[in-house]
């Protein structure tokens, strides 16, 4: 696998690209940031991307896309 997938991906553009704010917390709103769609709360998708692996360290995020490390 080499993407994030379920809750983290946009159902409207098939991109991973949140839109996180800088004082982001568990009940903020995440939107797509390359089309706006509402992803969900942070909670959700913390918890989605953590489920897939991401807190063991095979996923990185960098300006909101998550892909697999290397």
């Amino acid at each position: 696998m080499e993407r994030l997938d379920h809750k983290l991906d946009c159902k409207a553009c098939g991109t991973i690209y949140l839109d996180i704010p800088d004082d982001v917390t568990l009940s903020t709103p995440i939107h797509c940031s390359s089309c706006g769609t509402y992803l969900g709360t942070w909670r959700e998708l913390e918890r989605d991307f953590n489920s897939q692996g991401g807190q063991n360290g095979i996923f990185d995020m960098h300006d909101g896309q998550i892909i697999r490390k290397e």
